[in-house]
């Protein structure tokens, strides 16, 4: 079977896969978000990938598959002190999410008895299984596995794809426009949650005041948000084309965040299309978003009908990031 069908395979299972559990949040994911993060990373993978002098279809078939079983980690484990548990290697524990349906890759999973294995392994071992199946070479299964086995945290001397990988997968939720909308989401969820009774909800602060909200957000919280992940995750990344890729992203939203304080300035709650109104229109789409289909309605709409530069900077940047491009 050649790469282009196997990849549209690969996507076909992934979209049936992800629709087996109910929608909503759990830890800092929603349903929604996995598929388009999945998309996003095998595209940065691949840039890196020909950057570094992978190979390629080992990259490509691994960042399709690296987070095939994610949907079953539940919330974060915790202890009597509510600290997050940790296994021996240090990554969070988490609780066994059960899906509503099934499919062969939930049979897969059970007839391997991978319940309570973490979901770079579990995956491992069902990315193995199924491209044995369809006809894939042993040799390249388990290339692709590995890549998905080391994609939490690569040991010294790992192949160059499961660098890429790692790197990708850290870049795209972490750093750079992709992962600002992910901050958003993240930031609107846990305000709701965690409000006091009788404090207004989100809706009602964005819709009767709405720059209580977004002056600290763009001028304080963002920014410092950007700062630590330059000083928290740059570092760790294994690929010198993935740091290249993450200091170009960290410079343009810098440059972005630049742009919506400006813009913060002349706000005055009509909708024109600035590049405010792009994180509103964000903020006001949170109900199991698609980030992949909010951008490309924004794009479509907004840009067409003649959007502010800094707006079509913005989404333009974005767009680009989105597809893998540094």
């Amino acid at each position: 079977m050649d790469g282009i069908s196997l990849s549209a395979r690969i996507e076909a299972l992934l979209r049936e896969t992800y629709a087996l559990w109910e929608p909503g949040w759990v830890t800092f994911n929603w349903r929604n978000y996995t598929y388009d993060h999945v998309q996003r990373v095998r595209g940065l993978a691949l840039s890196l990938c020909r950057a570094e002098g992978g190979e390629e279809r080992i990259v490509e078939w691994a960042a399709l598959l690296h987070d095939l079983t994610k949907p079953y980690d539940g919330e974060y484990l915790t202890d009597a002190e509510g600290k997050r548990l940790v296994d021996e290697r240090g990554f969070w524990r988490n609780a066994l999410r059960l899906p509503v349906g099934r499919n062969l890759v939930t049979d897969l999973y059970d007839r391997l008895g991978l319940a309570g294995s973490l979901h770079n392994e579990s995956g491992a071992v069902l990315a193995e299984a199924l491209l044995t199946r369809w006809g894939v070479e042993e040799v390249t299964a388990r290339r692709v596995a590995q890549t998905i086995r080391d994609h939490l945290l690569p040991p010294e001397g790992a192949p160059i794809e499961s660098a890429c990988l790692y790197d990708a997968d850290t870049i795209d939720a972490n750093i750079g426009l992709p992962a600002l909308v992910r901050n958003i989401y993240i930031n609107l969820h846990f305000y709701d949650v965690r409000r006091q009774p009788g404090a207004p909800s989100l809706d009602e602060v964005l819709q009767g005041a709405p720059l209580d909200f977004l002056r600290p957000y763009i001028t304080e919280n963002l920014p410092r948000w950007n700062a630590g992940k330059r000083r928290d995750f740059v570092p760790k990344l294994r690929t010198e084309a993935g740091r290249r890729v993450a200091e170009a992203r960290l410079a343009r939203l810098e440059a972005i965040l630049m742009d919506l304080a400006q813009d913060l300035e002349r706000f005055d709650g009509g909708a024109d299309h600035s590049p405010v109104d792009v994180m509103l229109h964000y903020m006001r789409h949170r109900e199991e978003p698609s980030i992949a289909e909010e951008t490309a309605y924004l794009a479509q709409a907004w840009l067409a009908d003649g959007a502010p530069e800094a707006t079509r900077r913005l989404l333009l940047a974005l767009q680009y990031e989105m597809c893998g491009k540094w």
